[in-house]
Order: structure tokens, then sequence, then C-alpha cells
């Protein structure tokens, strides 16, 4: 049998007209340079043009029918509070401790700490005390606060990866305007939507994870070796701080991205290298003032346990019910699963596979990256953590939020280069489904989908019809 691979332009080459090279045409950029592998070479606003309309849209949901919080989000906002009133991560004395109940919240050293990683919310202080507004339990005052956090931080980064997106998408064999929709139509499909308008770290790390990929890995030849070295450099530092934000996702880019650059160019990336060290470092020098080392506060489950703590009740203490395999499932195909939420994903990872599996393909080292990321985070989030109720109270699996436009990214290009219009039905009907579970969830990213949401029924009736499609309606969530 015939292996496929690809020709110079993109297409599947058969054997009678084998694949001239790697790498797929080389058209000129309007300002005459050269892009590799890009299809429709574009002006930069157009790259930025999506991002800015979705970071638009986020900016005017994110107050809309009201401020999106819970433990998670005021976990996070008590320690920039501190630090910028108080200049201590201790949140001992934050006027919002009231407000947030203990599952977020650790004990060291007789002292009250946030449970997140403190490098998010250690830059986020810096933007909340130059703004003037302020976290407080009065709901005028907690507004203003939480709306500009959000979106200065949160929706920038969600634009940002759909800034990443279209960038990628430029690699594959669609029009501009194709190009365009499509990046659009997947940041309002996915949780992107969802989790755009509350304070999260899992939308900062999509951000980063998606425009770092692109700059390690989207190649111009026509850039001098300076530009490489920023290039890379933007990429590890990209790298790096999701390796601080999202710790999971963060770390195994950052592998990746390594690994990937090395077998790429034969060298040391020093460059890549050099972004990672201040985000590394920033994140010892805030952690150890918590944990008294530069591992974070889930290697310590006895902080969490203190007497008064929801952990240590008998309702929070951890009982394994049921097989990790089955767990696994769960994970992905429950009510709250990642490929039930997003079912386009699931094309993507078709899309995945075949651009690992032939040779030439012009996606093939993005892929290699994208597959390992993801592989790695089902494998931790299923069989590496301490107890599967970590997704809390939340909407969907938020964990893998930060992967997700990479793989959306292969969906499209194992779509277009189908070239059949039921091809495109198809995408455009999953995407349909992702847009019902996106907006219900924009309405409330708090409450898990099988739950009720009494506050907001407009929630559950999109929801109710969508449910009927859920491959495992099972659901092991204790709390």
């Amino acid at each position: 049998m015939a292996r496929l691979s690809w020709d110079s332009s993109g297409n599947a080459a058969t054997p009678s007209t084998p694949a001239a090279s790697v790498s797929v045409a080389e058209p000129t950029a309007g300002n005459g340079t050269v892009e590799t592998g890009a299809f429709h070479p574009v002006p930069w606003w157009r790259l930025i043009l999506p991002g800015l309309l979705f970071t638009a849209t986020l900016a005017a949901l994110t107050d809309w029918p009201g401020p999106r919080h819970c433990g998670n989000v005021l976990s996070r906002y008590m320690t920039i509070e501190s630090l910028a009133h108080r200049g201590t991560l201790a949140i001992s004395e934050s006027p919002l401790r009231a407000l947030s109940g203990t599952p977020d919240v650790a004990l060291f050293n007789r002292q009250f700490y946030s449970d997140k990683p403190p490098v998010l919310p250690a830059l986020a202080s810096v933007v909340y005390r130059l703004s003037g507004v302020t976290l407080s339990p009065r709901l005028d005052e907690f507004r203003r606060a939480n709306w500009l956090l959000t979106v200065s931080i949160v929706g920038v980064s969600s634009g940002l990866a759909l800034v990443g997106l279209r960038w990628w998408l430029t690699r594959v064999p669609v029009s501009p305007l194709g190009a365009d929709l499509l990046t659009l139509g997947f940041g309002f499909t996915s949780l992107l939507l969802s989790y755009g308008v509350t304070f999260n770290n899992h939308s900062v790390a999509a951000g980063l994870v998606t425009l770092g990929t692109a700059l390690a890995l989207i190649e111009s030849p026509s850039l001098g070796r300076r530009l490489r070295a920023v290039r890379g450099f933007g990429a590890g530092l990209c790298a790096g701080l999701a390796a601080t934000i999202d710790i999971p996702v963060g770390g195994l880019l950052t592998l990746a991205l390594g690994g990937a650059l090395i077998a790429r160019t034969r060298r040391v990336p020093w460059a890549f290298l050099a972004g990672l060290v201040g985000p590394v470092a920033l994140h010892v020098i805030l952690q150890v003032q918590i944990t008294g080392t530069p591992w974070p506060v889930e290697m310590y489950p006895e902080a969490l346990a203190y007497p008064g703590s929801y952990w240590a009740t008998e309702e929070g203490r951890w009982k394994e019910v049921q097989p990790r395999w089955l767990w696994g499932v769960e994970f992905l195909f429950s009510h709250q699963g990642w490929l039930t939420v997003t079912p386009a994903l699931v094309v993507g990872l078709v899309g995945l596979g075949v651009a690992l599996i032939c040779p030439g393909h012009p996606l093939r080292h993005a892929a290699g990256v994208v597959s390992f990321v993801t592989l790695g985070l089902v494998v931790y989030y299923v069989f590496g953590v301490r107890r599967c109720d970590f997704a809390g109270g939340s909407f969907g699996t938020r964990h893998m939020l930060a992967i997700s436009p990479l793989v959306l990214l292969f969906a499209a290009d194992a779509t277009a280069r189908l070239k059949r219009g039921w091809a495109w039905g198809i995408l455009a009907l999953l995407m349909t489904f992702g847009g019902g579970y996106a907006v219900a969830g924009m309405l409330d990213p708090w409450t898990r989908i099988d739950r009720p949401c009494d506050h907001l029924p407009l929630r559950d009736r999109i929801i109710k019809p969508l449910k009927w499609f859920t491959p495992y309606p099972m659901s092991t969530y204790p709390r």
C-alpha cells in the first residue's frame, strides 16, 4: 500500500505524483518576504483582528448578567488584594476572606494563603495597583475591580489565543476569509468563551500556549539571526509563564517545545531557554514565601486539611469509587467531558493523527508537540492526580482548555485537506453543539453541567437538549 505524503502545494500526493518536498509552497508576502508553508500570507493587522473582536465581545459580556466568581476566583483575588495593599502573599487579613470559604485556602506557619500558583496573582496585582480600583465585599467596588482584572488579563489572553490560532491557520489550505471565520468560530464555540468572562488561569495559559507554539515553530526564512533569537526568547517566555500559571500544561509544553527545537535545529535553543529564566525565577521567589520550597501547594495536602477546612470534614475526604480508567471515560465523554462539551475536538484528534503518520505533512512538528501535551494532560488528570474531584463545581473540563485551540487547528486542517463539502458540514454541526455549551458556560462557568442552575434558568434550557447526545451520561462527582 502506498504511503500518503504531501506535495509542494500541501495536497495529498499519490504514488504517481510523489511529494516534491517536506514543506508546502512558499508564497511571497506583500512586503516581499517569503513565509515557509504559508498558504495565504496576510498583513499583521489581519492576524490580530479576530483576537481584538473576541476580546471586545468578552469585555461586553464580563459583567452581564453579573460578575462570575467562586472560591477559585476569590482565592486569587485575595492574593492580589493582599499584595497590593499589605505587600504579602498571606491572605489572613483580606476583607474577602468571609466570602471565599475554605476549599481554595491553605495554612502554612499559622498564615492562610491561596492554594493557587502565585505568579498570575502577582502579575495581576500590578495591574490592580495601577488601575486604582478596589477589591472589597462592596458589590459596586467588586464589580469594577472584577471587570478590569478579567478583561485586562483573561480577556486579552483569550484574544491572544485567537491571534496565535489565526497565525497557525495561514498554514492551512483555506482562504483568508475562511481562516478568519474559523478563528472566530473556534473562539465562540469552545470554553474560551465560557471562561473568558471570569478570572482564571486556564484562559491565560491558552493564550500563552497558542502564541508561544506559533513563535517557536512557524518558520520564516526571511528573518535574520537577531529576530529569530527574539522569537525564540518570546516562545520561551510564553512557555515559562504557562508553566508557572497552569503548571501541568506549561510544564509539558516547555518539554515538548524544547525537544522540537533541538530536533529541528540540532543545537541547544539558548534563546528559548533564556526566555524561561524570568518566569521560573519569579515563581521560585514567590512560592518559597508560601510553602518554603519551590513546590506548589498541591504537594502539601496536609496544608489544605487544617481544622475548619472543608477538606478536613467527612464530606471533603476523598474516597476512590471507581477504577481510574473508567474515570478517564468520564473525563472525556461524560456531561462534563472534554470531547462532549467541545465535540469539534474529535475531528482535531483525527487531524493530529493524520499529521503524525503522514511523511512530509507541513504541520508535523506542531502535531508532535500538541500530541505530546494533549496525551500528557489526559494521562496526568486521569492517573496522576491524587483525587478526581479537582475540577470543583466548574463547567466542563477547564483543565484541558489551554491546549484546545491547537487541537482545533488540526480540526480545520483535516477538514480543509479533504476538500469535501460534507466534511465542512460535519465540522459546522459539531461547532454548533459546542457553541451551545460555550454560551451556557459563559452564563455561569462555575456550576457543573450536571447540576441545575436555579438563578439562571436560560442556562439550563440551553443545556437540556444537548444532554441527550452525551456519550457517557454518568458522574461520580461526590461534592
